[in-house]
């Protein structure tokens, strides 16, 4: 770690610790990813390096509604929300593949830690979620990712759902929460789940960076 600013992008994206966030809907892993990358980043040196990889599958849910409002205005139709959305598998496979390009491409200019908010795993489950199965375009990606650090699963019992325009799902929370947790325990792959408020939940994810750190 030392020796971080002589290393080429493509060994930095190699030796990077990828540390993961995901859970359910409105459960606070966009929050716990930028507070943990921003809190690393003030440890200075390497760590003043950290990236933060966003979720790309909000990004296509704000765009798509958008692209199809212009010619719905235009016909005076009602403007599309996010529950007159289609989702395909299609657009799951992008996700997972957009969202693994742009976690490489953060790891190759980043520090010691990479921080992602949501990976091509938590794909799977939100295609199962919204299409109820989970294609192997889908799959293959999943399993072609580097080796994960760290899965961080943000519970959904003591975050209050929060309707933004672009959630629809609070009733499904439980059941999402436990597929992750029966997901990430089928895989060979260190993972916490953490509970509290916003301060607690990130002393938590950074005590479990610090350990992997301390592993060497």
């Amino acid at each position: 770690m030392g020796r971080w600013d002589a290393l080429e992008p493509p060994v930095r994206a190699w030796f990077a610790r990828r540390v993961v966030v995901l859970g359910a809907e409105s459960t606070g892993t966009t929050t716990l990813s930028r507070d943990l990358a921003e809190a690393l980043r003030t440890r200075g040196g390497p760590h003043s390096l950290t990236r933060w990889v966003p979720e790309y599958g909000r990004e296509l849910t704000v765009a798509k509604p958008a692209v199809a409002r212009a010619p719905a205005a235009r016909r005076g139709f009602p403007k599309p929300t996010v529950f007159d959305l289609d989702r395909s598998d299609a657009d799951f496979e992008a996700v997972a593949a957009r969202q693994s390009a742009e976690e490489e491409r953060a790891a190759r200019t980043g520090g010691p830690v990479l921080v992602c908010d949501t990976d091509a795993l938590a794909t799977t489950v939100w295609q199962e979620r919204y299409v109820g199965r989970t294609t192997e375009a889908v799959h293959i990606l999943a399993n072609a990712m580097p080796p994960r650090a760290l899965y961080l699963l943000t519970a959904h019992e003591d975050v209050p759902f929060h309707e933004d325009g672009l959630r629809d799902g609070e009733e499904l929370r439980p059941w999402m929460t436990e597929r992750f947790r029966t997901v990430l325990s089928a895989r060979d792959v260190p993972w916490q789940e953490v509970r509290g408020d916003r301060s607690t939940r990130l002393r938590l994810a950074l005590e479990a960076v610090d350990r992997l750190l301390e592993e060497g």
